[in-house]
C-alpha cells in the first residue's frame, strides 16, 4: 500500500496546468507580494555578471544595489526609473519612465498587465515561464512550480541586448524601511 501511494505522488507532481489556470497562480503569487528581499545576479546581453541586493515595497518602490565594485544603484521614483551610476558623477543620475522598463511586473498591486493577448505561458520541467511582449521590451519571467516561487527573469530590449535577473536568499512579505529607497545619499555620491 505504501508503494502505490508513493507513486501516485511522484506523478502528480508534473500535472501540467491549463494556460488560465497558470496565469491565475502568477497572478495571485504576485499580487501577494507586499515587500522582496533577494540576492540577484545579473548577466548582461556581454556576459558581464554583477550580484547585488534588490529591495521591493508595494507599491512602486524597488531598489537594486549593486556590490563592489560597480556601486551602481537603480532607484524607482515616482513614475520614473533613476539609475545611479558612480561613473557618469557629474552628470546625475539616467532616468527612464517606468513603462520603459520590465519592473512594473513587480511594483505594481494592478497586474492586469500580464494577461493578456500577447501573452503566453508554458511550462518545462520544474519551471513556469510567463512570456510578456510589450512595444518596448520582451520578459520572460521564471517561476519554481512547486510551491510557486519567482527565479528571475530575461529582459530584451528593442535593441535586442539581453539581460538576465537571477534571485536567491528570496524573503517574502518581512519588514523593509522606507529609508532604502530615498535617494538623497544617491545624489550625494555624485557631488564627490
Amino acid at each position: 500500500m505504501l508503494f502505490r501511494s508513493s507513486i501516485i505522488f511522484i506523478f502528480s507532481t508534473d500535472v501540467v496546468l491549463p494556460k488560465d489556470n497558470i496565469l491565475k497562480l502568477i497572478k495571485d503569487y504576485l499580487g501577494d507580494i507586499s515587500t522582496l528581499q533577494a540576492r540577484f545576479s545579473q548577466t548582461d546581453y556581454m556576459g558581464e555578471i554583477m550580484t547585488g541586493e534588490l529591495f521591493l515595497k508595494k507599491p512602486g518602490k524597488i531598489r537594486f544595489s549593486y556590490d563592489p565594485p560597480h556601486y551602481l544603484q537603480i532607484v524607482s521614483k515616482q513614475q520614473a526609473v533613476l539609475i545611479f551610476d558612480p561613473k557618469n558623477s557629474g552628470n546625475g543620475p539616467l532616468t527612464y519612465p517606468l513603462s520603459y522598463t520590465p519592473l512594473g511586473f513587480l511594483i505594481k498591486n494592478d497586474l492586469s498587465s500580464l494577461i493578456g493577448e500577447n501573452n503566453e505561458s508554458y511550462e518545462l520541467n520544474d519551471l513556469i515561464f510567463l512570456n510578456i511582449r510589450n512595444p518596448q521590451y520582451q520578459l520572460s519571467i521564471e517561476f519554481n512550480k512547486n510551491p510557486l516561487s519567482i527565479v528571475g527573469w530575461e529582459f530584451k530590449n528593442k535593441m535586442g541586448e539581453t539581460i538576465r535577473i537571477k534571485l536567491k536568499d528570496i524573503r517574502k512579505n518581512t519588514y523593509i524601511s522606507n529609508e532604502i529607497f530615498k535617494t538623497e545619499k544617491d545624489y550625494e555620491g555624485f557631488k564627490k
